[in-house]
């Protein structure tokens, strides 16, 4: 059976990672969602696959309510969508990934859901198709 959990590990929350993600990362928007991604070497074997944040936009969003509550959503349909996606990628790859809100109102969680099983659908035919098989 399938572990819908996210435990603290799956968390990015490497400041020093953070900022290389923003730097270097690639992107793909799915409205009202984006996605930054980058693959990192990881030689700790207690690490998931994927760490991942998320984020909304103080600047669209000034109160901190209203931010938690789309961080929240965007946790809670990340968490219901990781073991099929964990699935799909090969074993020994590594990546950090930034999920972005980039929408200016907010959205109903049937709408975050569906924006991100879009995005890492779309993210997912990205990294097999450019990442090397051995």
């Amino acid at each position: 059976m399938a572990k819908f959990t996210f435990s603290k590990n799956e968390r990015l929350s490497s400041r020093k990672e953070i900022d290389q993600l923003f730097k270097e990362g690639k992107s793909l928007n799915s409205p009202p969602l984006k996605l930054i991604w980058l693959q990192k070497e990881s030689t700790d074997p207690t690490l998931p696959c994927i760490q991942v944040m998320f984020g909304a936009p103080k600047k669209s969003f000034p109160n901190a309510v209203d931010r938690n509550r789309l961080k929240r959503l965007m946790r809670e349909a990340y968490r219901l969508s990781k073991p099929g996606l964990f699935e799909k990628i090969d074993p020994g790859l590594n990546f950090n990934l930034a999920i972005i809100f980039t929408g200016k109102t907010i959205t109903d969680y049937s709408i975050i859901q569906l924006a991100l099983k879009n995005a890492l659908e779309r993210w997912l035919k990205k990294i097999t198709s450019t990442t090397p098989t051995s």
